[in-house]
């Protein structure tokens, strides 16, 4: 096999979820399954088509593509195709880890598609929602700041549930439903 694909399509034709990758993805991805990366977040096309991609890390720690897919919906449904289509692909071996953004319909999917696979979320994404989610509290490039060096900089879950509370209680956090939702998956 040199290229596999996938085509999903509705009952009268138009094009849903396509999933591809070469052999070299799946040569690669027998190697460097420990962690992956599961991203929707690069690209939607002008057909409103997301582009989502299968990123794993080689042992030069070098980011290494191990599929691809377009996604025409963004849910649970599509999330499983996608899913079961990849693993299949890569001969059922799953990821020791995966790693996504906080989307709703991946957490379900991944738990039960992947149920052995540690799911946690992109730190990445955490901190590109500081500005929406903390606006309106002043002096906000510190206040982002502060929530950075707290989640990076705690050594153990002791200094982190500390600085926490220290953190929603110094900006009068409570209320925030975002920061409290964040707060109830920190294990992800």
């Amino acid at each position: 096999m040199e290229f596999f694909n996938s085509i999903d399509v509705d009952n009268i034709g138009r094009l849903r979820n396509v999933v591809w990758l070469h052999s070299h993805c799946k040569a690669a991805y027998k190697q460097f399954h420990d962690a992956i990366c599961f991203d929707t977040t690069y690209l939607v096309n002008r057909y409103n088509m997301t582009c989502a991609t299968f990123v794993g890390i080689n042992h030069h720690r070098h980011p290494i593509l191990l599929g691809c897919a377009l996604m025409s919906h963004e849910d649970i449904n599509s999330y499983k195709l996608i899913f079961r289509t990849w693993l299949e692909a890569m001969g059922n071996i799953y990821p020791d880890a995966i790693i996504t953004d906080q989307c709703p319909s991946i957490k379900p999917v991944i738990a039960e598609v992947m149920p052995h696979t540690i799911h946690m979320y992109c730190i990445c994404h955490i901190f590109s929602k500081l500005s929406l989610y903390l606006s309106g509290v002043r002096p906000s490039k510190i206040v982002r700041g502060e929530f950075k060096s707290m989640v990076l900089d705690s050594i153990t879950v002791e200094v982190f549930e500390r600085k926490w509370t220290e953190y929603i209680a110094k900006y009068n956090l409570h209320t925030r439903n975002w920061l409290n939702k964040l707060y109830s998956e920190k294990e992800k």
